[in-house]
């Protein structure tokens, strides 16, 4: 991401209409985005703009859209709805607080996925990332006319996906050493033209007519105001941006222009979906603390192979139980994720104890583990079931080793019976029959309930 100079210019009397004419364009085809622009990006003088010739085409900082008048109301290059399209796309950058965030990654180094891996921040693929998605936003919402310009391949992303995900793809296809990309074919050459590139001010249509970036830049926060990046991105109040979302939804609504996918990606927007992951952190956060770690005294597991680490001065919690429904309508993929996904909660969690109890009508087997990490290797060896489902044999079972744990977690497709009450401690159940929350919700009599897709039980 770049910060540069920002000196604005005065539009002529031709580009000042132009600019009149596209904001008309804007509140009638597309009025949820006219409502945020003006409350929440509109702020800058009578134009509600920045007009400058320090960008390629468009920009923005997260707050305000920048624009080269130069070549955004170039005719040949884009009508109307094409600058409709262009300025769409700005604002929903500033919805998403795309700039913030990459930012931040910007800053960290890194862009970190919900399975736990990474991949370095490279901000040309980030930039690309996140025009593949809002422009797949307004192409399925029929915002405008997508701009020859613009980055849209939906084998990358379409509406419904996040920006990392997009980014995988991206950095998969980063340029090799020799020149060329991954995956091309020998003797093809990709063009290397970041997202934030877009085309050289007075030049015609990039690359022989065929477009070789996005339009648009994607600049530090606090760029046009001149405060520093992270000044900036503490001062952005998201109660205001949900408002203007809320309000601009509602205009929409009621006019009658409002595409069911922009009116699902925005009201994600307002109430965020929290995944099956953070559901099952945020169970442990609330009822358990963290352990931690002391140099003074070394972990005597790993002694053993010549590692040398510190070791557990305290622990987070007692007892942690995990119980696995073994029955018939199990399969081992489904095994392998809900352990795999335990693992790295009860890493951060550090229970002294942990139990792991496998049950279909009756318990087959209990495990203790020494540590949160043997989890990796018991799931590769789980216990026989392959029956009926019966939860009261895991109750009971922890009652008769005199256990009263500090949480207990119960992966399961609810099909069962279930104790007559609950218990004293508390539950959650890993819901795996891929159900509306809703629906999952009503079979389970007592406890938390979290509900993991069908897509991510069977490892997809």
């Amino acid at each position: 991401m770049r910060k540069p100079e920002i000196e604005q210019v005065e539009l002529n009397p031709t580009q000042a209409k132009q600019w009149t004419d596209t904001k008309f364009a804007m509140t009638w085809e597309a009025p949820c985005f006219t409502h945020v622009f003006y409350e929440m990006m509109g702020g800058h003088g009578k134009q509600q703009a920045v007009f400058t010739k320090s960008v390629p085409v468009a920009a923005t900082d997260g707050a305000a859209m920048l624009l080269n008048p130069d070549t955004y109301f170039d005719t040949k290059r884009y009508n109307i709805h094409n600058r409709v399209f262009i300025g769409c796309h700005e604002i929903l950058h500033g919805i998403f607080d795309y700039c913030g965030i990459a930012y931040e990654c910007m800053k960290a180094g890194k862009v970190s996925f919900p399975d736990g891996t990474t991949l370095p921040y490279e901000d040309e693929f980030s930039q690309k990332a996140m025009d593949y998605v809002v422009n797949a936003i307004l192409v399925a919402s029929q915002i405008g006319e997508k701009p020859k310009d613009a980055l849209f391949d939906t084998n990358i992303a379409t509406e419904n996906d996040s920006w990392i995900d997009a980014y995988r793809k991206v950095y998969k296809e980063k340029p090799t050493d020799k020149g060329g990309q991954q995956g091309d074919k020998p003797g093809q050459q990709r063009s290397q033209c970041g997202g934030g590139g877009g085309v050289t001010p007075g030049s015609n249509q990039p690359g022989q007519g065929q477009p070789t970036g996005n339009f648009d830049e994607h600049l530090e926060p606090g760029t046009v105001d001149g405060t520093d990046a992270h000044s900036a991105g503490q001062a952005r109040d998201e109660a205001k941006w949900k408002a203007a979302v809320q309000a601009g939804l509602t205009s929409a609504r009621m006019q009658g222009k409002l595409p069911a996918g922009l009116e699902r990606v925005l009201g994600e927007v307002l109430e965020p979906k929290v995944t099956w992951q953070d559901h099952i952190h945020s169970f442990f956060a609330r009822r358990l603390g963290n352990g931690r770690y002391d140099w003074r005294q070394v972990d005597r597991r790993l002694i053993v192979r010549d590692i040398i680490a510190p070791g557990r001065s305290s622990y987070g919690a007692e007892c942690v139980v995990v119980a696995q429904d073994t029955s018939g309508s199990i399969n081992d993929e489904e095994i392998t994720m809900a352990f795999g996904e335990m693992a790295g909660v009860l890493e951060d969690v550090k229970p002294k104890r942990l139990v792991v109890i496998w049950c279909d009508a009756h318990v087959d087997r209990v495990d203790e583990l020494d540590d949160a990490s043997d989890l990796e290797w018991l799931r590769k060896n789980p216990g026989k079931g392959g029956g009926g489902t019966d939860f009261r044999p895991v109750f009971e079972e922890i009652a008769e080793m005199g256990l009263e744990p500090d949480a207990l977690i119960y992966f399961t497709d609810s099909f069962g019976s279930f104790p007559a009450e609950a218990p004293t401690y508390p539950v959650l159940w890993g819901d795996i029959t891929g159900q509306p929350e809703d629906e999952a919700r009503e079979r389970y009599p007592f406890g938390d309930v979290v509900c993991i897709p069908r897509q991510a039980s069977l490892g997809d």
